[in-house]
C-alpha cells in the first residue's frame, strides 16, 4: 500500500511540474510575441504589419500565433493595456491619496501624456482611433478604468456615454495634433466627461487641475513604462 501511495504521489508531482513547465512556456511564448509585434508595429506601422511577419519574427507558425492572439488588434491592444496598467498599478501601490475621480483623471492624463510624447506609440494610437473595432475596445478599457475608481457610477447610462464622449473629444484633439500642446486641453476633456454625466464641471475645477498636474508628473517619472 505504501508503494501505491508513493507511486501516486510521484505521478501527482510530475503532473504538477509538467503543468507548471507548460504554463511557463506559454507565458514565455506570449512575451516573445508581444515584444516582436511591438517592434514591428513601431518600425513599420500597424496597418503594414501582417500576422505572418509577426509569426516569422517569433519563429513560430501563424497557427501557433493565432492560438494565443486570434486577431492582430489583440496585439496592438497589448501595448495599450501595458501602458495603462503600469500607471494604474503605480497609483494603486504608491499613491493612496489618488482615489475616486482624482485617481481616474490622474491615470488617464498620465496615459495620454505618455503615448502622445512617444512618436512610435503616438503613431500606433493614431491607428487605434481610426479603426472602429479598436476604438470600441479602447473605449471599453477606459470605461472599466473609470468604474475601477468610481464603482458607484456602474451601470448608469450617463457613465457609459460620458466616457464615450470624452474619448471622442480626445480622438478629435489628437487627430489634428493639438492634444499634447497644453494641459488645458486635457482639462477640457475631463470637464466634458463630467458635463455629459450631468455634473457641473466648475465644481471640480481644482480637482481636475491637480489630477492633470499629478498625471503629467507621473508620466514623466515613468516615461519608459512597458
Amino acid at each position: 500500500m505504501q508503494g501505491f501511495f508513493a507511486s501516486f504521489a510521484g505521478k501527482q508531482i510530475e503532473s504538477f511540474a509538467a503543468a507548471t513547465y507548460n504554463d511557463s512556456m506559454v507565458e514565455n511564448i506570449k512575451q516573445i510575441i508581444a515584444e516582436a509585434s511591438r517592434e514591428l508595429f513601431n518600425s513599420n506601422g500597424y496597418q503594414k504589419v501582417t500576422m505572418r511577419q509577426i509569426a516569422d519574427r517569433c519563429g513560430i507558425s501563424v497557427g501557433n500565433l493565432t492560438y494565443h492572439y486570434p486577431h492582430k488588434e489583440d496585439l496592438l491592444m497589448l501595448e495599450h493595456d501595458g501602458i495603462l496598467n503600469a500607471f494604474l498599478d503605480d497609483v494603486l501601490t504608491n499613491r493612496p491619496e489618488l482615489t475616486g475621480l482624482k485617481g481616474y483623471f490622474t491615470v488617464e492624463c498620465a496615459f495620454l501624456y505618455r503615448i502622445l510624447n512617444d512618436p512610435p506609440v503616438a503613431a500606433l494610437y493614431a491607428d487605434v482611433i481610426n479603426v472602429p473595432s479598436l476604438r470600441k475596445r479602447y473605449h471599453d478599457a477606459h470605461y472599466r478604468l473609470y468604474l475601477h475608481f468610481c464603482p458607484e457610477a456602474g451601470g448608469t447610462r450617463e457613465a457609459w456615454i460620458s466616457t464615450l464622449a470624452m474619448s471622442a473629444l480626445e480622438y478629435e484633439y489628437a487627430d489634428v495634433g493639438i492634444l499634447a500642446e497644453t494641459p488645458q486641453l486635457m482639462e477640457d476633456i475631463f470637464r466634458a466627461k463630467l458635463l455629459f454625466e450631468g455634473r457641473n464641471p466648475e465644481e471640480y475645477g481644482a480637482l481636475i487641475h491637480e489630477a492633470v498636474e499629478a498625471g503629467t508628473a507621473l508620466a514623466k517619472q515613468l516615461n519608459h513604462v512597458y
